[in-house]
């Protein structure tokens, strides 16, 4: 079951960039992008260090979302999270995305760990994704690439954007493209393109 994308998304991430580099509030979350991992398109391995400003959340949500060549449709059958029995607190932990295997639509396995809210894996399987035909399919990949050091319990942030083409090109895509889609080439262009983004929630 899907449902459309709130458009709402751009003022959220106005709010959290508008906090980049200012001294965090309590009942926020630091997430940190490690750089060498973020700035690789070809998406082998994403990875996050976040930690908790006296943070309430109580858990975490991955979301995953579609292109259906008009929007982003979330996919609700592959969202899936992560409740605990304790805050985060002031405490901290890692998210990974790992491409499984050498393939251009190989699936990603997140992986969650923090010494709070425990440790969570789970791979991303696609039956549309992994019947693309290979010959001439390429994908490229664009990450969260700046710290966020007041990340607000409750708002969603993208973490990952990959995008596929059929035609052995490749246009680079950034992170943009998952609130702006419409001024993303690499979106527009694709054959197939898919988004993941993280909440730290109250509640799931």
């Amino acid at each position: 079951m899907k449902k459309r994308y709130a458009a709402g998304l751009a003022l959220a991430l106005v709010g959290i960039l508008s906090v980049c580099g200012q001294p965090a509030a309590d009942n926020t979350i630091s997430l940190t992008p490690v750089e060498e991992t973020t700035a690789d398109q070809s998406g082998r391995l994403i990875e996050y260090n976040f930690s908790g400003h006296r943070s309430e959340a109580e858990g975490v949500l991955f979301g995953c979302y579609i292109w259906d060549g008009s929007t982003w449709q979330k996919d609700e059958d592959a969202t899936f999270g992560l409740r605990c029995s304790a805050t985060l607190g002031s405490g901290k932990g890692t998210i990974k995305f790992e491409r499984d295997g050498d393939a251009a639509n190989a699936n990603y396995k997140i992986g969650m760990d923090s010494p709070q809210l425990g440790g969570y894996a789970q791979v991303m399987d696609s039956p549309e994704r992994n019947s693309l035909p290979m010959e001439g399919l390429t994908a490229t990949v664009a990450a969260w690439e700046e710290p966020v050091n007041g990340l607000a319990v409750d708002t969603e942030i993208p973490l990952l954007v990959r995008v596929f083409r059929t035609d052995g090109t490749i246009i680079p895509v950034s992170i943009d493209a998952f609130s702006e889609p419409e001024n993303s080439k690499a979106v527009q262009k694709s054959v197939y393109a898919e988004a993941y983004t993280v909440i730290f929630c109250y509640e799931m």
